[in-house]
């Protein structure tokens, strides 16, 4: 199976998640510096978790530059 269309295929989700990740910060009710921190939990939360997709999305890349081959139970795995 051609490795480059898993790949493809991860960024998609990926994409998918961390935009969803972005919609689903709250805005702040006033334009003020206290109502931007009262939302800082939120927004920490955001970060951590980007963070943390970030880090899997680089892993996996690095995991797949390193693969000869992908077999039906990689791809599966992967979607798993």
């Amino acid at each position: 199976m051609n490795k480059a269309r898993v790949e493809a295929f991860t960024d998609a989700i990926i994409a998918i998640v961390m935009t969803i990740m972005v919609l689903e910060i709250k805005i702040p009710e006033g334009a003020t510096l206290w109502s931007l921190l009262r939302e800082r939990a939120y927004f920490l939360a955001y970060l951590i978790s980007f963070f943390r997709i970030a880090a899997t999305w680089y892993n996996h890349h690095y995991l797949f530059a390193n693969a000869q081959w992908i077999s039906r139970k990689v791809f599966w795995l992967n979607i798993v």
